[in-house]
């Protein structure tokens, strides 16, 4: 009895799914999800025109109709969902590279199981859910008559028609799609990244029909006039500058923080938002813009191993240094630990090495491992130090309660992740300090100078920073959403901040203004970037001076300091 009950329920069910009201139906109520979660009411067509080519594809493999038109809307919408999720967390929409790169990277993937399990159990339920209803349709539909020719001639159709949809302008950049929110089409737009990829179209082209250049002269001996200091630089991750924002408090709570040893405050451009640490470090090390790569710039630490051969860490290393970078994550997350000793790092302390047990320790965990291996190296090594140490404490999420509360803090916001990520930047804040006064303590026989940066805003303070300033905009790279900060601290040392002297400075600029800080005899690659600087006012991407970036771009590669395709 319950046997037939069930058979006739599920006849029922089928009855209801396999008629075209209800298809028209879930089209309409698809479409209209996919636009709120679009935005912009000009980009439907496209959009929906990917689903129709989904769907001629799945009825040309399977020839059942109902089945075809249901997993694409599904297919369609499960994309715009994660979309939203990693552009919620990371600024940046879903591209067929995170397939590429990061899906395929085991130490990315774990890292996101443990740190977003929250947003990834709900999708992946979701998408069980969905399997489970396309079987039984699957099952269910019938098989259409329709030869094979013509359902072929119904992709070629559909396909046909996509690109007169395209949503962008012709001399729109990609990349800046992806940074607009525009979540259901985005991951479309995105596979002519693949393509441009798979004909080697991509920075090389820009130089394409310009006036050959003449390459750099060889770098001579590094003939530096003083003492060779220890040089540290920490990346204190997801932090920006809440000095500046005078709202709930925050400008009087850290009033006395972020601020150079002189007591200046200095704003650092950054080319990325919300996420992407690797990005930040990319252009830090190489004095390179990610920006000059466009949809490659999430990718190049993937993108570039083996490609860059002058950098930070091999002008230091030719006057001498060790080179070192500490990293909270696995040697292989992203590829950045192969990447940066592919750049001349002579050791990558990673996540194992560093004796982590889980990717968001408080800061006092890394510099704490920092000044174990310090104190190592200057017991067996002579040399002077250049390591890099970055944080991770004030990464998102901010769903749980992982700062100290401070018994003197000033009113909470009342939002819960805002209030959880000022409390772990003060937190960070704290432990930094305790990391600028062990290197005080060692400042008479070892002096140093300590840079610490911003990587990027965190999402947290967007709604915040968005009101505070009209400027604010994820999809303009010029806008407050790329303004962080970077202080300088010398110890034992007078410190040169003439270089770091700008009203705003691009992280490109940050590896050279350091050595110039430290006294360090440039390369004539670095000293043409250190020029460039000034000519620029600080900015590389967009400077005002465009030919003169592209020139010097171009030396790189005439002197087989830069290979790109």
């Amino acid at each position: 009895m319950a046997r037939k009950i069930s058979e006739k329920l599920m006849h029922g069910l089928s009855a209801v799914a396999l008629h075209p009201a209800t298809a028209a139906a879930a089209i309409m109520l698809c479409t209209a999800f996919l636009f709120l979660l679009e935005r912009a009411v000009e980009h439907m067509p496209f959009v929906m025109l990917c689903v129709l080519g989904i769907a001629t594809l799945l009825f040309l493999a399977s020839r059942r109709v109902y089945f075809s038109i249901y997993t694409a809307l599904a297919a369609t919408v499960l994309v715009a969902i994660v979309s939203v999720l990693k552009y919620r967390t990371k600024g940046f929409d879903l591209h067929i590279y995170d397939i590429v790169f990061t899906g395929t990277d085991p130490k990315a993937f774990a890292f996101l199981i443990n740190g977003f399990a929250s947003y990834i159990v709900p999708v992946a339920g979701l998408m069980i859910c969905c399997l489970i209803v396309l079987s039984i349709v699957f099952i269910r539909d019938g098989k259409h008559k329709m030869t094979t020719l013509k359902r072929t001639g119904l992709v070629a159709v559909a396909f046909a028609l996509i690109p007169l949809s395209y949503p962008l302008k012709a001399d729109e950049p990609r990349y800046f799609h992806y940074l607009g929110g525009f979540n259901a089409s985005a991951f479309f737009v995105s596979f002519l990244d693949l393509r441009d990829a798979a004909i080697g179209r991509g920075i090389a082209d820009r130089f394409a029909g310009l006036p050959d250049v003449e390459p750099f002269a060889e770098a001579g001996p590094c003939d530096m006039t003083g003492p060779k200091p220890d040089i540290f630089v920490v990346l204190s991750e997801s932090q920006t500058d809440l000095g500046r924002l005078n709202q709930y408090g925050l400008d009087q709570k850290f009033a006395d923080r972020f601020k150079s040893a002189d007591g200046k405050r200095r704003e650092l451009r950054v080319e990325t938002f919300g996420g992407g640490t690797w990005i930040s470090n990319f252009s830090l090390m190489t004095g390179l813009s990610s920006l000059d790569f466009g949809w490659r710039a999430p990718y190049l630490t993937t993108a570039m191993e083996g490609k860059v051969q002058q950098s930070l860490a091999t002008e230091l290393a030719r006057c001498g240094y060790r080179t070192a970078v500490l990293m909270p994550m696995d040697h292989g997350f992203v590829n950045e630990g192969p990447f940066l000793e592919s750049i001349g790092f002579d050791e990558v302390l990673d996540y194992n090495r560093i004796g982590a047990s889980e990717y968001a320790h408080p800061d006092r965990f890394y510099f704490e491992a920092a000044r174990s291996f310090i104190e190592e190296h200057r017991k067996t090594d002579g040399r002077p130090l250049f390591l890099e140490v970055q944080t991770m404490f004030a990464h998102s999420p901010y769903s749980d309660h992982r700062a100290e509360d401070e018994p003197d803090s000033l009113t909470d916001s009342g939002i819960f992740e805002l209030d959880e990520y000022v409390r772990r930047v003060a937190q960070s804040q704290q432990d930094f300090d305790w990391y600028l006064a062990q290197a005080q303590a060692d400042s008479t026989e070892h002096p140093s100078i300590v840079l610490e940066f911003g990587d990027h805003q965190s999402f947290a303070t967007r709604e915040l920073v968005n009101h505070l300033y009209p400027d604010f905009a994820v999809d303009e790279l010029t806008s407050s959403a790329y303004r962080t900060y970077f202080t300088v601290h010398g110890m034992g040392m007078d410190v040169d901040m003439t270089p770091f002297d700008f009203a705003s400075l691009d992280i490109g600029y940050l590896g050279v203004s350091l050595l110039e800080a430290a006294g360090v005899a440039k390369s004539p690659m670095f000293a043409e970037l250190a020029a460039l600087r000034d000519s620029c006012e600080g900015r590389l991407h967009f400077c005002a001076d465009r030919a003169a970036v592209d020139r010097h771009l171009q030396k790189r590669i005439a002197s087989g300091y830069l290979t790109v395709q």
